[in-house]
């Protein structure tokens, strides 16, 4: 099976900031609202690949990765001529990853998460 995957390298510069001591539970919570964003925009007809979607943190917390794991997931997220419903498109888990605004949403859920250790 084909899987689309972003892996996170605690290297944007809020989040790493934010979660550069390795803390598990603070690297899921980002990720784990990636994946989230993410499943608005997936293409969606019966909704195996949105349920596809998997989120996994390293033991140390130092690397967190979603990914979608169906045998179309990389057509579908590089494909962005395909035509979906409305609000739903390709690029759907390397645009919410780029966006300064989820970006920002990820570090203070992981800030919150680091608090609560």
């Amino acid at each position: 099976m084909s899987k689309t995957r972003v892996k996170i390298n605690i290297n944007k510069a809020l989040i790493k900031a934010t979660v550069k001591s390795g803390n598990r539970k603070a690297t899921w919570a980002a990720c784990d609202h990636l994946a989230a964003v993410s499943k608005e925009q997936v293409p969606l007809d019966q909704g195996p690949l949105k349920n596809s979607c998997y989120v996994d943190v390293n033991d140390d917390g130092s690397q967190g990765t979603v990914s979608y794991d169906t045998a179309y997931a990389v057509v579908q997220h590089e494909n962005t001529w395909y035509n979906h419903q409305r609000g739903r498109k390709g690029k759907y888990l390397e645009d919410p990853v780029n966006d300064s605004g989820v970006q920002h949403e990820m570090a203070q859920l992981a800030a919150g998460s680091y608090d609560m250790r």
